[in-house]
């Protein structure tokens, strides 16, 4: 029977071995954009969104489903990119911060894939794409990885942290604050930046008061974030007399019934006012049903996670569009010299930025190449301005995202710092300093101290094993370990000179 279990063990591993060597092989992978250091950020961003992404990775199939209207350059999002790269610029001019030591970074797009985030995590463990499960390939990368940031939706943070949590990979997420992160099944689940959302819902209430919009339409996600957030409203909305004219949920799959979209839109036309919230994805297929029937002429209230200006196709949209809108915002400082850096940004300034070329080409309207849907970019602007850009493909102003993605860079500086500075009091930071112990204590928590040589443990009444007294052994007996219970006899122990 052992035999048997010790052979089929084997088989079992021979097929898994096999399988984990075919996933470093004909992947189609992609490529990171990496600057060294020494200490690594990773970053997994979103770029770009396309029709559907069914390849087959890691053995599982992709259940993202892009629908075959949507093909969008999400050019706004490179500014989340670029958010971390000045951060980083900032801190590596500074050398009181990390003591002249650097970061570095390696930077992925995943579109919104999560099969693609997955593999981009693993890319950065194993330090080269396509990644190699399980092994570190390019070490000079993968072992200066301190930490992660990314990515934009709740879906994709889970697919990262359960890669970089069984590497014990500390990762940050810059989407929408989600309560649902941290409640699957990944040990390790990522930080997210807080949220006031008692605070949000105070202000909409407090704004359809003044207004007396006492008739009020409600749209959300079709997720737990959108489920919270109406409940909640909901709740406030009746507590102060407030009524719901409908409370209609977007779907992740959008509904290719015609019938279906026009209930939908009917919905629109019971109240003058709509609270909508979500964030600008989430909301893609809500948008595009809007733009492909007349202006509603209603009144929006929203938030800042939602840019109307992003639609499918690229075409821009505006507040006018919609009939009038109002947006609530979490405050934000100015992030300093971050819109000169904006100014200073072009192609021939960041040669290995891979990223920067389809972003310019979209921002500059680079020409195509006759009969392909491929830009010349040898015709592309390269000398143009991101201040000159419209408002719908680029905006000057930090957007609640890349204010997150500089937090976050600044507190792994921080955290960084704090830890350069023990390793220094504890000489760790010279190679030439012998290994002293580091200057933190591990706390005690125990009952009683372990008893010490000579004397044995006895078990006190009432009380749990934990807890004991410490009695001197009995003549001739000795105990010459410490914590022990039983003794043993003198003429056992041998003296040797």
């Amino acid at each position: 029977m052992k035999l048997f279990i010790v052979f089929s063990l084997l088989i079992i591993l021979t097929v898994f071995q096999e399988k984990i060597s075919s996933f470093s092989l004909n992947i189609p992978s992609s490529p990171g954009y990496y600057q060294d250091g020494d200490f690594v950020i990773g970053g997994l961003f979103s770029l770009q969104v396309t029709q559907g992404d069914t390849r087959t990775r890691f053995g599982f199939h992709s259940t993202t489903y892009i629908p075959e209207y949507v093909y969008i350059d999400f050019t706004k999002h490179y500014q989340h990119l670029l958010a971390m790269v000045f951060a980083i610029e900032t801190i590596n001019k500074d050398p009181n911060i990390l003591f002249n030591l650097s970061l570095g970074f390696y930077l992925f797009n995943v579109n919104f894939i999560e099969m693609k985030a997955m593999e981009s995590s693993m890319a950065l463990i194993s330090g080269e794409s396509p990644p190699t499960p399980n092994y570190s390939c390019r070490p000079e990368k993968s072992d200066k990885l301190v930490a992660v940031i990314g990515g934009i939706s709740a879906g994709i943070s889970t697919q990262i942290s359960r890669v970089l949590s069984l590497y014990n990979v500390p990762q940050m997420s810059y989407a929408p604050y989600n309560p649902s992160l941290g409640t699957g099944v990944q040990p390790q689940p990522p930080y997210q930046f807080p949220v006031n959302t008692a605070a949000l819902n105070q202000g909409i209430i407090q704004l359809l008061l003044y207004f007396d919009w006492v008739w009020v339409g409600l749209v959300v996600p079709d997720d737990m974030r959108g489920e919270i957030f109406l409940r909640n409203i909901t709740e406030e909305m009746t507590k102060h007399r407030l009524c719901v004219a409908f409370a209609e949920k977007v779907p992740e799959f959008p509904a290719k019934d015609t019938t279906d979209r026009q209930r939908f839109l009917e919905r629109f036309t019971l109240t003058n006012v709509i609270v909508v919230f979500g964030d600008t994805y989430s909301l893609l297929r809500f948008v595009y049903n809007i733009f492909c029937n007349s202006p509603l002429g209603n009144v929006w209230i929203t938030t800042s996670d939602w840019d109307i200006t992003i639609l499918p196709f690229g075409q821009s949209l505006s507040y006018t569009y919609f009939g009038g809108g109002l947006s609530f915002s979490d405050h934000m400082d100015e992030l300093l010299g971050f819109k000169d850096f904006l100014r200073g940004v072009q192609p021939g300034k960041y040669p290995h930025d891979i990223f920067i070329q389809d972003v310019w080409s979209n921002l500059f309207e680079c020409p195509y190449l006759d009969g392909y849907w491929i830009r010349n970019l040898s015709r592309c602007e390269q000398n143009g301005t991101l201040a000159s850009r419209a408002l719908h493909v680029w905006d000057m102003n930090t957007s609640p995202p890349s204010y997150k993605v500089h937090a976050a860079v600044n507190a792994i500086a921080q955290a960084l710092r704090e830890e350069l500075l023990l390793r220094a009091e504890a000489g760790l930071l010279d190679k030439r300093a012998p290994g002293a112990p580091p200057p933190w204590k591990i706390p005690f928590s125990i009952c009683s101290p372990s008893c010490i040589l000579g004397f044995r443990k006895t078990p006190l009444e009432g009380k749990p094993f934990c807890c004991f007294n410490c009695l001197p052994c009995p003549q001739g007996e000795i105990a010459n370990e410490t914590g022990v219970s039983n003794t043993m006899a003198g003429d056992h122990i041998y003296l040797y000179s």
